[in-house]
């Protein structure tokens, strides 16, 4: 399986698991379930320690940069399957 194709399959598995791109910060995102005050908080993997990290920085707006639905779906097309 050429690299390309793993790493969007990989992407795919990801959003699947509600992890969500960040295409300016790149990095990945998954709400964390909020404690009662409201306030939405998220953790994003952080690729330099290998674990999960809580988000610090401001979240107002941070969902606009996520990757839409149809940028993280595999396609797959007659050339690609040879």
């Amino acid at each position: 399986m050429p690299k390309d194709v793993a790493q969007a399959c990989a992407a795919q598995e990801l959003y699947i698991r509600e992890w969500r791109y960040h295409v300016e910060l790149k990095l990945w995102f998954k709400r964390q379930p909020n404690e009662g005050n409201g306030v939405a908080q998220f953790i994003y993997f952080d690729i330099n320690s290998w674990e999960r990290r809580l988000f610090g920085g401001n979240t107002n707006g941070i969902s606009a940069g996520f990757m839409g639905d149809d940028d993280i779906r595999v396609k797959f097309n007659g050339a690609n399957n040879a």
